[in-house]
């Protein structure tokens, strides 16, 4: 097990000592967690109080924070604490895990199935008719790539997620456990024998350098394409329907729902639990407030906030409006009282 002192470690992130330089670390935990063979950090004051009581035997700090060192701590002063402990988290990283190259025992494979020998197919995985796989991509147990599906070069498929037939996956995609990618869309039409379901003919495309979160679902389109393009990242959890197309770069957090026919922009954020309207627009740069409700289309650049989503100062005028209309109506109320209290005088004087 590696073991680090504090001069070592501040010498990685330009930090400065303040405290014993030569104690040491063999590991990296949260404030809460850490023991005294842990190095720990702290960026801003709001957590001041879980320093205090933390056993972490050194900790990073930002520039602004105060603290003096003790017999059994050490701090290390840097300009950012949190992008320096990023850095020495690297220090203890595991070796990677190596997936031999190879179609593993129990995994079935078509026999017109394209699967470059450098690709790694584990347990139980499913290839099935006129499927691709690239060079050095890595499909685990249970993982199911269906008809003539293709994925690139480079990519990893986790445990039991499942890339429908047709899909087509560019170049180092990642995808988490349980994800499926290329399900029907929802698609029904009521007729007066009930929900006739509506054919859903159309694939998925994700572009290079996508990540997937586990149990995301992206659905097959109507007709042409969903479209998830290059660089994008999205959380666990998050439904995209079909249609959708996801613009360069945005990132898409964990719980979010994008229903059927949107399109996203390049450099977009949809926060947490943000729903958004089908068939509308969200323009490049733009930031969706999480559990907002977005039901029409938002320009490039604006942050969309609430329920229904407005822009930063139409959400603050909504939600500060109440406490106006109610200082108002003391005001008044006390106008009202100091008009009835000179009618009663000039009466009086009568």
């Amino acid at each position: 097990m590696a073991e680090y002192t504090a001069a070592e470690l501040a010498e990685m992130v330009n930090g400065t000592v303040l405290g014993d330089a030569e104690r040491k670390i063999s590991g990296v935990n949260s404030l809460a967690l850490a023991t005294a063979q842990d190095v720990s950090f702290l960026s801003t004051i709001k957590y001041l109080n879980k320093m205090e009581s933390s056993k972490a035997g050194i900790i990073l700090i930002g520039q602004n924070i105060k603290a003096e060192p003790g017999e059994k701590r050490t701090y290390i002063v840097c300009e950012d604490a949190d992008k320096s402990f990023g850095k020495l988290c690297n220090l203890f990283t595991p070796e990677p895990i190596h997936y031999e190259p190879g179609i593993a025992p129990g995994a079935f494979v078509h026999p017109t199935a394209v699967v470059d020998p450098t690709a790694s197919i584990g347990p139980n995985a499913v290839i099935q008719e006129g499927a691709t796989v690239g060079k050095n991509t890595v499909i685990c147990g249970g993982a199911y790539i269906g008809h003539f599906a293709k994925v690139g070069d480079n990519c990893f498929i986790n445990a039991n997620v499942s890339i429908m037939h047709y899909c087509v996956l560019g170049n180092r995609i990642i995808i988490h456990p349980g994800a499926a990618i290329g399900g029907d869309g929802f698609g029904f039409t009521p007729t007066f024998r009930g929900l006739v379901k509506v054919p859903q003919n159309g694939i998925v495309q994700i572009d290079d350098d996508v990540e997937i979160g586990a149990n995301s679902t992206i659905d097959r389109a109507r007709f042409g394409k969903t479209w998830i393009k290059k660089g994008v990242k999205i959380d666990n959890m998050v439904h995209i329907a079909h249609n959708v197309i996801v613009g360069n770069s945005s990132v898409l957090i964990g719980q979010c729902g994008i229903a059927g026919s949107v399109e996203i922009g390049c450099g977009v954020v949809v926060s947490a639990q943000a729903g958004i309207n089908g068939h509308i627009t969200l323009g490049d740069g733009c930031k969706i407030a999480g559990a907002s409700a977005v039901q029409h289309s938002v320009p490039p650049g604006a942050t969309m906030i609430g329920i229904p989503a407005a822009n930063e100062k139409e959400y603050f005028e909504r939600h500060t409006l109440p406490r106006k209309v109610k200082r108002l109506a003391a005001r008044i109320e006390q106008l009202e009282a100091a008009l009835a209290a000179l009618t009663d005088k000039k009466e009086d004087a009568e």
